[in-house]
């Protein structure tokens, strides 16, 4: 059973976007250059949660903030060994369960449609079980961010529910957008969005619009230069494209946290946290 019901809104008003990305903190260098971390937003614990690598089985946990940022913190972390290992860096922490993507075992001698299918796993945090699995219902998966190669399919949580964003072959150069039911993975919706692969670094949604962030290469400032509102709200003439300020390279990953409104990126090897400043999305920009 869940430990939280779904989907929780926040506020009953989620008719808001972002403005500008306010300030950043660094709060330590953890890990390699790819990888996660995060807050469960509907945990009524502080715990941090570490996902180092984009092949891996092993989750750190962490009891507060507070242990994560001290020098010898792995002492302090507590280890999660999932069964499978996970795919990318588009994991979620959400409602005590861990989301993410595995590559489903191939057929004998190897099969050229498995190679592109994905399998999302549903993981009891507590009871360290696996609670539900389900074939994503996308055919030939590319990786969605043109600057994070190793992620097919990135999970993301906002006042609204469970997403998921990833690109396939079929429009090879603009991502898609799914809404999911945390409960059974089932897919509820899904999104041809305008926003381009190319360039991208990551991405995250809130109150149901998915922000994409664009960097280049080598590693430059980045900045939010596309938005899609699945409702159909906030028009992109209407959106702000705030920059970030600057760090060290390419963002692995950002989780957003409705309740904090924060977003927890990892930036080669660095963690850090962005504070993010809202307005309404009739307001003119």
């Amino acid at each position: 059973m869940p430990l939280f019901p779904f989907p929780v809104l926040f506020s009953s008003d989620c008719g808001y976007t972002i403005s500008q990305v306010r300030s950043m903190k660094i709060l330590k260098r953890f890990g390699g250059p790819a990888g996660l971390w995060t807050k469960d937003p509907l945990g009524q614990t502080e715990k941090i949660y570490v996902l180092d690598g984009t092949q891996n089985d092993t989750a750190f946990v962490f009891p507060r903030l507070r242990d994560f940022t001290l020098a010898m913190a792995a002492r302090k972390a507590s280890r999660v060994r999932v069964p499978f290992p996970w795919v990318g860096t588009g994991q979620l922490v959400y409602g005590g369960f861990l989301y993410f993507a595995r590559r489903p075992p191939g057929r004998p001698g190897g099969g050229g449609e498995m190679e592109n299918t994905l399998q999302l796993i549903k993981f009891h945090l507590a009871n360290r079980t696996v609670v539900d699995s389900s074939v994503f219902p996308a055919e030939g998966l590319i990786p969605p961010y043109g600057l994070t190669a190793d992620t097919y399919i990135d999970l993301a949580a906002d006042e609204e529910g469970l997403w998921a964003v990833y690109a396939t072959r079929e429009d090879d150069r603009h991502l898609c957008l799914a809404k999911l039911d945390p409960q059974t993975l089932d897919t509820e919706q899904q999104w041809d969005t305008p926003c381009p692969r190319e360039n991208a670094e990551a991405a995250f949604v809130i109150c149901g619009t998915l922000y994409v962030v664009y960097n280049t290469r080598p590693a430059s400032r980045a900045r939010i230069q596309c938005s899609f509102d699945a409702s159909g709200t906030l028009t992109p003439e209407r959106a702000a494209l705030p920059y970030f300020p600057r760090r060290y390279g390419a963002h692995a990953s950002l989780r957003y946290n409705p309740r904090e409104r924060q977003l927890y990126a990892w930036d080669d090897g660095y963690q850090i946290v962005y504070k993010l400043e809202m307005r309404k999305k009739e307001e003119e920009v």
